[in-house]
């Protein structure tokens, strides 16, 4: 489906741009480093990483603007695995497995078809002071990547999926921005997906509230019937920033509920900046009696433009399981 949606719009994008100028750019994040990584319980790895502070991918964009502030436009994304000279996050994902949607932007908001990032992935990152880095975050690496009990179900892009942001509402009291998104399962996963947000700023203050629900059910496996609430909040003093978040997770075909709470901090120092983030997962059910922390600490050089060098460092703890210790020196090139 992907597919024939990108070759029709670069068909009808190409159309345009025999009569007027097209808007296009290509973009991404290229993110190399060396480490140790090791996840509590599970056993120690040296290897080279893509996505120890940004993963690394690439894009295109194209976009025409119309009178009367029109503008429909595509993306299409791929993650890039250095360590193993290839495309995706594994050996699983297709060629365009990042973002890969078609979108019309106008007065009345925003409209993406194809297939998006979760809104609570974006809203995670957002209020973390390690971003969206999935290998050293740890309420990302709590929240999306530490199996079923206490992560959500399913991926974090969704297919086939539509999305609609309402217009930016600004008043003296501050600025306020909805979205909403819905996909269906895909093959013979049958069920959907739905998730929203609502992103509040007022000056240096910035908060969040998001949802999703995951509904699957093919007949055949146990159903998947999962609800996730969060709430995330940021404030920049200018000597630091300051981020917090709470999520709550219930799981009713696992029959377990979850409690996730993250604080962090960065704090300018030098050329560069100093991230602190910490997590603590509980994770209860009739299957399950779980207990997670995660901490990170780390240095981010900001060479120049586009350009920084870091160091990170994680120590994972899950009640009962051996500790793991992770650390990486690495390179971020953003273009």
């Amino acid at each position: 489906m992907i597919a024939r949606l990108v070759l029709f719009a670069l068909l009808a994008i190409a159309s345009f741009s025999a009569r007027a100028q097209l808007d296009y750019s290509a973009y991404g994040t290229l993110d190399a480093s060396y480490g140790r990584f090791e996840n509590s319980g599970f056993d120690h790895r040296y290897r080279v990483n893509s996505n120890s502070l940004s993963a690394s991918f690439v894009g295109l964009q194209a976009s025409y603007g119309f009178d009367g502030g029109w503008k429909p436009g595509i993306n299409v994304e791929t993650f890039l695995r250095f360590q193993d000279l290839t495309y995706g996050r594994n050996d699983s994902d297709k060629v365009i497995s990042r973002n890969a949607f078609l979108s019309l932007q106008s007065d009345y908001g925003l409209v993406r078809v194809g297939r998006l990032q979760s809104y609570l992935f974006e809203t995670t990152a957002r209020f973390n002071a390690f971003g969206n880095s999935t290998g050293f975050s740890p309420v990302l690496r709590q929240l999306f990547l530490s199996g079923n009990l206490e992560s959500v179900q399913g991926e974090f892009y969704w297919d086939r999926a539509a999305s609609y942001s309402l217009p930016k509402i600004e008043t003296s009291q501050g600025n306020v921005q909805a979205s909403v998104m819905y996909a269906l399962g895909k093959g013979r996963q049958r069920g959907d997906y739905a998730g929203g947000t609502v992103v509040y700023t007022r000056g240096l203050l910035s908060a969040s509230l998001s949802g999703q629900r995951v509904h699957v059910n093919d007949g055949i496996a146990d159903p998947t019937d999962e609800t996730t609430v969060q709430l995330g909040a940021g404030y920049n003093f200018g000597w630091a920033k300051l981020f917090g978040q709470y999520t709550h997770l219930n799981d009713r075909g696992l029959d377990s509920r979850t409690h996730l709470s993250s604080a962090g901090v960065t704090v300018p120092l030098g050329p560069g900046s100093v991230l602190a983030q910490m997590a603590y997962a509980t994770s209860r059910g009739p299957a399950v009696e779980r207990r997670h922390t995660t901490t990170s600490l780390g240095y981010v050089w900001n060479y120049e433009t586009g350009l920084d060098f870091y160091l990170l460092g994680s120590d994972d703890r899950v009640r009962n399981q051996t500790r793991g210790l992770s650390y990486a020196l690495g390179a971020r090139y953003v273009f």
